[in-house]
């Protein structure tokens, strides 16, 4: 990235609304996890993303559901 893409990029970010800013926090630190644990991202790995997606999006739907049994549970209802 060059240093005025870079600058631009900061600038963008300096301007977001607080909840947005913390939105993208939460972005970076996943995106960092990962980098960590299967190294840096490479779009052109030969995945097929729209199958990958329609995966995470049902397994965080059953995330989701769990989530919510666990607080009927806990409110009794």
């Amino acid at each position: 990235m060059s240093r005025a893409s870079s600058d631009a990029l900061t600038d963008r970010i300096a301007v977001l609304p607080e909840d947005e800013r913390a939105i993208l926090e939460v972005l970076l630190e996943r995106m960092g996890k990962g980098r960590q644990q299967y190294g840096v991202w490479n779009v052109d790995d030969g995945r097929d993303y729209p199958a990958e997606t329609l995966d995470e999006v049902i397994d965080a739907l059953h995330y989701c559901a769990a989530a919510l049994v666990r607080l009927r549970r806990r409110a009794g209802q």
